[in-house]
């Protein structure tokens, strides 16, 4: 997962680039609806750039032992959620696109922000607090962590701190000063990702660092689901109608957050089956961990949409959502992939435990018969199926998954000499 950390600060240096909103006031309306393409473009690349510093920050914080533990452990946490949560956040840019294309009158698309951003409670404390709180903190400690740990050197944190101070101060400037910080991150997490290949951990050291993933992943394997299973019980009346979310305004923001809650948790409960797993459980639960990432997002689209419904006409909203959904850098890089790639990809991930001797076959019978049931039942009361059937799964998984893993594959020891 190393190539992550170089790809990362490059996609955001493109996507900087691109914002057609570059050193334009804060708040104008408009530049969106005159500059589609790139709007577009900005938005997904911006927050595929955040997605996958997700992994390449996993990777450079995986050799830490216990030098340098307690900050590991607070850069992990907020790289998981809060990282993941703020990539999430530009959906939102999406949604003012499609406001803007869809309403000539600049002023109802202010008013529909306006509506938005004063939903407070589950939209600020839920979302924006940890996602910008987790993003800052992910940025500035995960390099110090690992120069802690004596992975990279304190120039290199030192660089990648300054880069990051760049992006903070120059990212809606024009070019090319906005450019500048995803500049100097690139060259420093370069330097970092050849450190990380030369790393060797001390075996002496015992893993504290470790434990404490693998110990926060096998519960998360069982408050996934749960949460999850919170989130359809909340939507209002069990049904997808949205005059229930805007009867039920605040019902339906829970909701949407306790399903955002429950597809984020699985990340770190995939995250500690590719711990302990072997090369098809790491490879299929990198590409499900992407995919939870994107899917769980998404979830901030019923913000948006209760906003909208609470300003416009239900026929006006409709037109916003379906515009939303029409752009197709969008829909295939983000909506499909995250919806596809979760569902196929905790099949598969549980598949894996089961191809590694980890768990029993019924263990991605489960899991797969929990994704079949979300798909086919939908909103209502049968729907809790599908997460009984996850918690079940994952609950007889975490019965099997041990730490440290016991060598998957091992070739039997020869026999010892016999003794003249």
């Amino acid at each position: 997962m190393r190539l992550f950390l170089i790809l990362a600060p490059i996609v955001l240096g493109v996507a900087t680039a691109v914002d057609p909103a570059l050193g334009t006031p804060d708040g104008s309306l408009g530049v969106y609806r005159a500059h589609p393409a790139a709007t577009e473009a900005h938005a997904v690349l911006l927050h595929w750039a955040w997605i996958l510093f997700v992994p390449g920050f996993l990777a450079l914080l995986g050799p830490i032992r216990r030098r340098g533990v307690v900050l590991a452990r607070v850069a992990w946490v907020a790289t998981v959620f809060g990282l993941v949560t703020f990539s999430a956040l530009m959906a939102f840019d999406m949604f003012l696109l499609a406001l803007e294309q869809t309403l000539p009158d600049n002023g109802t698309v202010a008013r529909v922000n306006e509506t938005f951003e004063s939903l407070g409670g589950w939209a600020t404390f839920g979302w924006q607090v940890p996602g910008l709180v987790g993003w800052a903190l992910a940025l500035v400690l995960v390099p110090i962590a690992a120069a802690r740990a004596r992975i990279i050197s304190w120039w290199v944190a030192g660089a990648a701190l300054a880069g990051a101070a760049g992006y903070f101060l120059f990212a809606i400037t024009p070019l090319p000063w906005c450019v500048a910080g995803p500049l100097v991150m690139t060259v420093a997490y370069a330097l970092a990702a050849r450190s990380l290949g030369r790393h060797v951990p001390d075996p002496d050291e015992p893993d504290t660092f470790g434990a404490f993933r693998f110990s926060v992943g096998r519960v998360c394997l069982i408050l996934a689901p749960v949460a999850f299973a919170a989130g359809l019980a909340t939507v209002p009346g069990f049904t997808p109608d949205p005059a229930q979310f805007t009867e039920h305004p605040v019902q339906s923001q829970a909701s949407a957050f306790l399903l955002h809650l429950g597809w984020l948790l699985f990340i770190p409960a995939v995250l500690t089956i590719m711990q302990t797993g072997g090369r098809f459980a790491r490879v299929a639960g990198l590409v499900t961990v992407l995919a939870l990432a994107n899917f769980s997002g998404l979830m901030v689209g019923d913000y948006t949409d209760l906003a909208a419904r609470m300003v416009l006409t239900p026929e006006q909203a409709t037109q916003v959502s379906d515009a939303m959904g029409g752009y197709a850098l969008f829909a295939v890089s983000w909506v499909l992939f995250g919806m596809f790639g979760t569902l196929l990809g905790l099949i598969v991930t549980a598949s894996a435990t089961t191809a590694d001797g980890r768990s029993r076959w019924w263990v991605p019978v489960l899991v797969g018969a929990g994704i079949l049931a979300f798909l086919a039942l939908g909103v209502g009361p049968l729907s809790l199926l599908s997460p009984l059937l996850l918690l079940a799964g994952f609950g007889l998984l975490t019965r099997s998954l041990r730490y440290p893993a016991p060598a998957l594959h091992a070739t039997p020891a020869a026999p010892a000499p016999a003794t003249p």
